[in-house]
């Protein structure tokens, strides 16, 4: 089944090469997907052709046959559809939970959408064993959505440390929902992760292989020499950093590259987290690449650029990789870093008090990568992120200079195509224009204080001067 759909697909995809703005052909072709119950693809598909034309009535029948399935009405349904006019963001449920009814059994459960909120609000209460068992109902009742399994991996792997009985009731209740059926890729990646936390490793390998192999069958990008050619297995490119300055979008921008496959997920944390799981664990999060035609891949981990021994491990793997930095305004950047704290509780002080803390311990400090462990029992690190200088210094005493692209984050969103056109450049690779650029995993917060902002520009003048005098180019923050 899932051949005969790849090649319907790769026939009205072939047309769209001929005719790109001909949105009856991606009418048919979300049509297709959503008959196979290939939720997911019929939700990417109908995001491009609404990037072409936001308001196409036919798109929009589509998606509400698709949502009524799957439990939504009323103003539900308008919820999601707005949400999938500005970015296809599966974490983000907050839209759709400000206008659900909330689930408050699991008596109540009757839809995938019932069980998922049920498991989602089960999260937020920390309430991990009942969060879990919706999840897994979510899945049963529909198992092609990333949704439940993105929620279900957020509990394994950011929430609490499950008992080894309860990994294997999920790797056991996994193994009979997944078998033979058009699962999401991403319930892969989640099993992958599970045998990993168990230590088998070589199982997990072959979890992330076939969660490659899924969303290479489905891959526009991919054709038939592709599939016939050798291979060999690399990583071409890292976007090291910065956290909260864009890394999603970026990322997102470049995995619609037709030359790049992308990884299973954005973030591996190979480098700074999973370095013991050793070589064959990290390349199976990859597409292998044909030896011809071009093909890249590679991974964004935010975090990589500031964290200890990093550097050193990349260049002992890949001492020819290509690295990308992208640095925001150090004061906007900490500020943004302080609200997703706050929004995952992990910060419970005012982001006045949070940001005067951390610059009390840091006023006078030459080298702020070498503050001490009595820093790290009060403070999250807003400010201390935001030294990009002495983590590039770092970074480049490893690298030679011409192996880093430095990008402004600003650039970015005000001048998205001529920023994408100077990564592509940097990769060895053609241009290629998106028809748009939504802002993928970003934030809203209230207004800072003047007077706040402006203690924290004049702390940061002087790390903003080194930066840039290091790297000969201005970044004309204030």
């Amino acid at each position: 089944m899932e051949y005969q759909l790849k090649k319907l697909v790769n026939h009205y995809r072939k047309a769209l090469q001929i005719k790109p703005y001909n949105l009856a052909i991606y009418d048919k072709i979300a049509e297709l997907y959503y008959e196979q119950r290939e939720l997911d693809k019929t939700l990417e598909v109908c995001q491009e052709a609404l990037q072409i034309q936001p308001d196409l009535a036919s798109v929009s029948k589509i998606i509400n046959k698709m949502l009524q399935t799957l439990g939504f009405e009323g103003e539900e349904v308008t919820a999601f559809q707005n949400l999938l006019q500005s970015k296809l963001d599966y974490e983000s449920f907050d839209i759709l939970l400000s206008c659900s009814e909330i689930v408050k059994t699991s008596a109540d459960v009757k839809t995938w959408k019932d069980a998922i909120i049920l498991g989602y609000n089960f999260k937020e209460k920390k309430q991990w064993d009942q969060a879990i068992t919706a999840c897994m109902k979510a899945i049963e009742i529909e198992p092609s959505l990333s949704l439940s399994y993105l929620i279900l991996n957020h509990i394994i792997n950011d929430c609490f440390t499950p008992e080894l009985n309860q990994l294997e009731r999920i790797i056991t209740f996994y193994r009979q929902i997944i078998q033979g059926r058009l699962t999401s890729h991403y319930a892969y990646v989640v099993l992958g992760d599970i045998l990993t936390k168990q230590g088998k490793i070589l199982e997990a390998i072959l979890a992330y292989k076939t969660a490659i192999d899924k969303t290479i069958l489905f891959n526009q990008k991919i054709t038939n020499k592709y599939i016939n050619s050798r291979k060999i297995y690399d990583v071409n490119f890292l976007i090291i950093g910065m956290g909260k300055a864009g890394t999603s979008s970026l990322y997102h921008y470049l995995c619609k590259h037709p030359k790049i496959i992308p990884a299973t997920e954005k973030e591996l944390h190979f480098f700074n987290k999973n370095f013991d799981l050793g070589l064959d664990w990290y390349l199976a999060h990859f597409p292998p690449l044909p030896i011809e035609g071009g093909f890249l891949t590679g991974e964004a981990t935010p975090w990589y650029v500031t964290n200890y021994e990093v550097e050193k491990r990349v260049f002992q793997l890949f001492p020819k990789i290509k690295l990308i930095a992208i640095l925001r305004n150090p004061v906007t950047r900490a500020i943004s870093q302080y609200y997703m704290n706050l929004k995952f509780m992990k910060e419970h002080r005012s982001l006045e008090v949070a940001m005067t803390s951390e610059l009390e311990i840091l006023k006078g400090i030459v080298d702020p990568t070498q503050v001490s462990q009595k820093y790290w029992k009060t403070e999250q690190g807003y400010l201390w992120s935001s030294f990009y200088f002495y983590f590039l210094e770092k970074w480049m005493a490893v690298f030679p200079r011409e192996q880093f692209l430095i990008l402004r984050s600003e650039d970015l969103y005000s001048q998205t195509d001529k920023t994408m056109k100077q990564v592509y450049e940097f990769l060895g690779i053609s241009n290629y224009s998106l028809s748009g650029y939504p802002k993928v995993n970003s934030g809203s917060y209230s207004k800072t204080s003047n007077e706040l902002r402006q203690q924290l520009s004049d702390f940061f003048q002087p790390h903003n001067q080194k930066l840039e005098d290091y790297l000969g180019m201005k970044f004309y923050w204030e």
